[in-house]
């Protein structure tokens, strides 16, 4: 292990005989990359990546948006602007995990490089170039499973290995992929991200950000609150709350982590807290959602919840 400009420990592994696309250097390459969008009722931002991936410095081999049965105007959107785009439109809102799972499997047996995206981000020209050189350089000494950009203001130089890498801006290495398999679909909505990092992990597979590359997200799922000076960062609606609670505890509790499970015990309690304290009109469905989440979660009554669904917009 070695210490990076930024103060963390960046993982160094031997890589294994699944690793073979190597360059004269030892370098592990990747050539056809797949992108790979979930979007949901969000077509202006979504045009916005879609022309960012055109103008990306390293062409794109293949990109697919998988659209969450949208009512707005994306499907008239990808049939008259974005045709070279492969466009899957399910007919019933899967939640980000079934979108994943699609799009992901549309792509896993012929990628070298699936790099999935949010359908709310923006990305710089060189954005793709610059982490398959981060990618490059980071598996000669690690045995590396991906690689994400970071936002404009991140405030190191040097790559920081992460436990979980979020969907958002992460370049899964595909020979990776196709020895984890695809992502989880039950989970619907959040954590299905957390799920595929451990068990990326759990094959000794780790995941850097890589600095040079750059993804800035334009739209926020939670919010800040101040509770007793200290920032409670929660999620705003009922069903998101649901969704997180139940999908980390049935996560936590399927790697047997201790540690995070003992963690979201003392953010349900800060977050009971917070709600029960400073909201009067949704307090009490809000501290349901939690509470439910958790019970299901620890039963793993996984899957869509008929009484926790999102509304429209998303």
């Amino acid at each position: 292990m070695t210490k990076n400009p930024g103060g963390r420990l960046l993982c160094i592994r031997l890589r294994t005989k699944y690793e073979t696309s190597l360059d004269k250097n030892g370098a592990i390459t990747m050539q056809r990359i797949a992108v790979v969008i979930v979007t949901f009722n969000n077509s202006s931002m979504l045009r916005n990546v879609l022309l960012d991936l055109a103008a990306q410095s390293y062409p794109v081999d293949t990109t697919v948006v998988v659209d969450n049965a949208s009512i707005d105007d994306t499907p008239r959107m990808m049939s008259e602007e974005f045709t070279y785009v492969t466009y899957i439109r399910l007919t019933d809102n899967a939640g980000s995990a079934g979108g994943y799972y699609t799009g992901v499997k549309t792509v896993m047996a012929v990628a070298d490089g699936i790099w999935t995206l949010d359908d709310d981000v923006r990305l710089k020209p060189d954005s793709l170039k610059n982490l398959l050189a981060g990618y490059q350089e980071l598996s000669k000494t690690c045995r590396l499973g991906a690689v994400r950009s970071v936002n404009t203001d991140y405030p190191h130089s040097g790559p920081i290995e992460l436990e979980i890498a979020p969907w958002r801006a992460t370049l899964w290495a595909g020979n990776v992929v196709r020895l984890m398999g695809l992502p989880r679909d039950d989970y619907f909505l959040y954590g299905e991200d957390i799920e595929y990092s451990l068990r990326m992990r759990k094959l000794g597979y780790c995941c850097c950000l890589v600095s040079s590359s750059h993804c800035s997200e334009t739209r926020k799922g939670k919010t800040d609150k101040q509770f007793f000076g200290r920032s409670v960062r929660i999620y705003p609606t009922p069903f998101r709350l649901y969704y997180a609670f139940r999908n980390e505890m049935s996560i936590y509790l399927t790697y047997h982590r201790i540690d995070k499970l003992a963690r979201l015990c003392l953010f349900t309690l800060k977050v009971i807290g917070y709600v029960a304290l400073t909201e009067r009109t949704t307090a009490l469905r809000k501290i349901e959602a939690v509470l439910i989440g958790l019970a299901h979660g620890l039963i793993g009554r996984l899957g869509k919840n008929p009484r926790f669904l999102p509304t429209i917009p998303f």
